[in-house]
């Protein structure tokens, strides 16, 4: 896993991105991390693939929430 998609992970946990309820929107999460929306979005779709992320699709902006999976990688950087 790229350092990049981990940074992603980490953030999202912190953020409390951890069911459907509580997913973040791209361009708030890109906001927070100093990105750029294209730039989050290409790592998200790699998370996506992988099993750690989710997409929730609104109208004019898609957020993402971490799954089981995201969330024990996640917590797994920290130990």
């Amino acid at each position: 896993m790229s350092e990049s998609s981990k940074r992603l992970l980490s953030a999202l946990m912190v953020l409390g991105a951890q069911s459907p309820e509580r997913a973040i929107a791209i361009d708030e999460l890109a906001a927070r991390l100093g990105l750029g929306a294209q730039e989050i979005e290409i790592e998200l779709k790699r998370l996506v693939e992988a099993g750690y992320a989710r997409m929730v699709q609104q109208p004019g902006n898609s957020r993402v929430y971490l799954t089981g999976t995201g969330i024990i990688t996640a917590s797994s950087t920290y130990s």
